[in-house]
């Protein structure tokens, strides 16, 4: 049976099965989750979940998959002359995207998770981080990289779930505002006179 996955019937039922799972995820590992228990949840047959997905395993997948993608998009687009020119605004791009998801980032990243898609999540951010960061900072020493986007992957991921599962009334701006002044200062004692420079005038444009 073919289905039209642009039918408002559709979107609404992939919706209701989605927010079933989040529901879910905040007593129990999504791993551990039954598709009876999620159709009973959401009182839909369990016919109406196999339309759209094989098992739980692949309705996770699904959702991380669309947040990777979308994640990945958001961060291709910036440039290290808009880190430079507008730090801030940077962040807030990203905390944007985080907060525009916020009930799936706070199913895969919370407690009862999967450990597997932060470790993606961290990688793809350090990655274009890394990138960023050696056409501002050529000369650094490649030790002092390798330390620094450490602490960026696991960085985020904490902030985001911090945010999401401590303090979910702070807006995006806030915790973009805070999140650039803790890259700064945790950067800081491992860059050069330059490099620290560079820093400060980019917190200063913003």
């Amino acid at each position: 049976m073919s289905i039209n996955q642009n039918d408002t019937r559709v979107r609404r039922t992939k919706k209701l099965i989605r927010q079933g799972l989040v529901e879910l995820s905040q007593i129990k590992s999504v791993n551990k989750i039954t598709v009876k228990e999620l159709t009973d949840r959401i009182e839909i047959n369990r016919g109406t979940f196999y339309l759209h997905y094989k098992d739980v395993y692949d309705l996770v997948a699904s959702i991380e998959n669309e947040l990777y993608n979308s994640f990945n998009s958001a961060i291709t687009s910036v440039t290290s002359e808009q880190v430079l020119k507008h730090p801030i605004e940077v962040c807030e791009l990203f905390c944007n995207h985080f907060y525009d998801q916020m009930d799936a980032y706070s199913m895969l990243l919370g407690k009862h998770g999967d450990a597997e898609f932060a470790h993606k999540i961290g990688s793809l951010f350090n990655e274009k981080v890394l990138e960023i960061f050696k056409e501002i900072f050529p000369n650094m020493d490649k030790a002092k990289y390798n330390f620094a986007f450490t602490y960026g992957k696991f960085g985020l991921v904490g902030l985001v779930t911090c945010w999401f599962t401590e303090h979910p009334d702070w807006t995006p701006h806030q915790v973009a505002t805070m999140w650039f002044s803790l890259t700064l200062s945790g950067l800081w004692g491992i860059l050069s006179d330059e490099g620290k420079e560079v820093l400060k005038n980019a917190h200063n444009s913003d």
